[in-house]
């Protein structure tokens, strides 16, 4: 049925007048009462009883009023859906972990932005199960991980690497002297518990646990302690004698990767922005 036919109707028994109808269409009267005969001709039932000055609906027409409407109202539903459906397939979803995001990530994404036309993004946090998963779901296009994904339909490509140094706020601190200070565990994979980490770290409880950068930071500032965090990202903290690194710990290397689905609709955005250099903080990774 023909929807033009369906809001002349509701136009009708709302104005109860073919005149007034026709100008809030902008139609013609007779254009109003042409397409009025059709839809009662589709429809076999008169909806309007017709009297000079006096347009009334007949009782099909009562009965038809909530159906048109629901009709009309259902359509301009599915077309907004239809609408967003069709813009989601040109928006490129990006993940990363907290911790990524926070030592300049967006800095990365802000050059390649500005050389897009009518690119839209939409950006995640999660950690790698759930960035993982999102990617096999299609619900995103480009993850950023510091451990690679062993999935065979998510391609994995290193990028470079960030350092992780064990600091404090404690001059002339060593590692013998670790039982003495509170941990404070940033969260960044699985595989953190490597030969390289001082084994009174991984056998303490941490006095905080978390997979924010910033909290980690304003923690150890405020409270004292030890803890991994981005060389990059401390390094002012670093030049003015706030933090001091813990002697005889060793430089750990952080990876950076960047997964993605194989064969991804958004294959020629993702080509772009996997060319461009990636940068955290002022270092290039």
């Amino acid at each position: 049925m023909d929807t033009d036919l369906l809001r002349t109707f509701i136009e009708v028994s709302k104005t109860r007048h073919f005149g007034r109808a026709a100008e809030n269409l902008y139609l013609t009267q007779s254009a109003v009462s042409f397409r009025i005969r059709q839809l009662e001709q589709q429809l076999g039932v008169s909806l309007f009883a017709r009297h000079r000055n006096n347009i009334q609906l007949t009782q099909s027409g009562e009965h038809l009023l909530p159906y048109a409407e629901t009709i009309l109202q259902t359509l301009g539903r599915a077309k907004q859906t239809l609408a967003k459906d069709d813009a989601m397939q040109h928006q490129l979803v990006i993940g990363a972990p907290q911790a990524c995001w926070e030592m300049g990530l967006q800095q990365w994404l802000d050059g390649w932005f500005s050389e897009q036309q009518d690119q839209a993004m939409r950006l995640e946090t999660g950690n790698r199960e759930q960035l993982c998963r999102q990617l096999l779901e299609r619900a995103l296009d480009l993850a950023v991980m510091t451990e690679p994904s062993k999935i065979d339909e998510v391609t994995v490509r290193q990028v470079g690497e960030f350092q992780l140094c064990l600091v404090s706020r404690t001059p002339r601190l060593n590692t013998s002297m670790l039982n003495e200070q509170a941990v404070i565990w940033l969260d960044w994979s699985t595989n953190m518990g490597s030969a390289n980490v001082p084994a009174e770290l991984l056998q303490r409880m941490p006095t905080l646990q978390t997979s924010s950068v910033q909290q980690a930071l304003h923690h150890l500032l405020k409270h004292g302690g030890v803890a991994y965090l981005p060389r990059h990202f401390i390094a002012s903290h670093l030049k003015n004698g706030e933090l001091h690194f813990v002697d005889g710990a060793q430089v750990l290397p952080r990876p950076i990767y960047l997964a993605y689905r194989s064969g991804s609709e958004q294959q020629p955005q993702l080509e772009a922005l996997l060319n461009r250099p990636l940068r955290l903080g002022t270092q290039t990774v």
